[in-house]
């Protein structure tokens, strides 16, 4: 397997367990390709393995080479331009898609520009790429950032459906987007609070359906009530806990990335009191305390 996507967990052996959770979702994922997949919202409190769990999905996805591709973008808690949201989406999307038709892992994380996917689009007969690169320059001009948004959010359903392929739109931290993006360069006017509802329609699409994580589960629900209403997405909850048998794993797979043996019974107690945590369990392995 390759790790085209840098996982935030660190090295990739590092993420343990999960088991349960990975074939729940690798059943939904099978369902893409017969268009009978809804999207989901995976909710859980932070440090919980919420990204890292997404993050995994994109590398089996992008070294399985099937017929879902996937596509990741992080969702920023920082102040950013509506326009230039707007160009960083487009170009995370298309350079993993071309990535992946290519199989070039680099692209994942150093994205192409607008010149090069627009020249790819050219060279390999994908017009819609080239147009979007060439609406997203014109109302760059004009500095309409919101025709902007227009042309790159909807980008992998419209793809998805010129080029009968199937797309997973991985969105990680959705709320983000109610709080952090503003319709003017010098970010002086109020944020659009209602940026979430431009995937009212997006959120049932069957051809490229979403996967959004959140780490403050009322701020998020609240969003999904007021702008994607009517059960678009599936909620799912993740328990930031493993099964025993995997706290335990996680124990010694910390031991040995850490250098710092346990006897058999220091690790069970490790995960007794960490209640089978993978995060507290990797602080009890990195703290600077004897």
């Amino acid at each position: 397997m390759q790790y085209p996507l840098k996982e935030k967990i660190g090295t990739p052996n590092t993420l343990v367990g999960r088991k349960k959770e990975f074939a729940l979702f690798e059943k939904w994922i099978a369902g893409i390709p017969k268009e009978i997949s809804k999207s989901r919202v995976i909710l859980a409190r932070r440090k919980s393995g919420k990204t890292s769990f997404v993050q995994r999905l994109f590398n089996k996805l992008w070294s399985e080479n099937g017929k879902v591709i996937p596509f990741y973008f992080d969702i920023a808690d920082s102040k950013i331009w509506i326009g230039n949201l707007a160009q960083n989406y487009f170009r995370t999307f298309a350079s993993h898609y071309i990535s992946f038709l290519e199989r070039d892992p680099g692209l994942v994380e150093n994205h192409l520009s607008p010149g090069e996917i627009k020249e790819y689009g050219d060279k390999n007969k994908i017009p819609y790429l080239s147009r979007c690169v060439r609406e997203l320059e014109e109302n760059m001009e004009r500095q309409n950032g919101a025709l902007m948004w227009d042309t790159a959010v909807s980008a992998p359903h419209k793809l998805a459906a010129l080029m009968d392929q199937r797309f997973l739109v991985i969105l990680d931290e959705f709320q983000n987007i109610a709080a952090f993006i503003y319709p003017d360069k010098k970010m002086e006017a109020p944020v659009i609070d209602t940026l979430a509802g431009t995937y009212h329609s997006l959120s049932e699409s069957k051809v490229a359906p979403m996967l959004v994580t959140g780490s403050y589960p009322r701020w998020l629900i609240a969003i999904m009530d007021q702008y994607l209403e009517a059960g678009r997405l599936s909620l799912i909850r993740m328990n930031p806990y493993l099964t025993p048998e995997e706290g335990l794993q996680a124990v010694y797979r910390y031991s040995e990335l850490n250098s710092e043996p346990v006897t058999n019974e220091t690790a069970v107690l490790i995960n007794t009191l960490c209640y089978s945590d993978p995060f507290f369990i990797s602080c009890i392995f990195q703290s600077i305390f004897d």
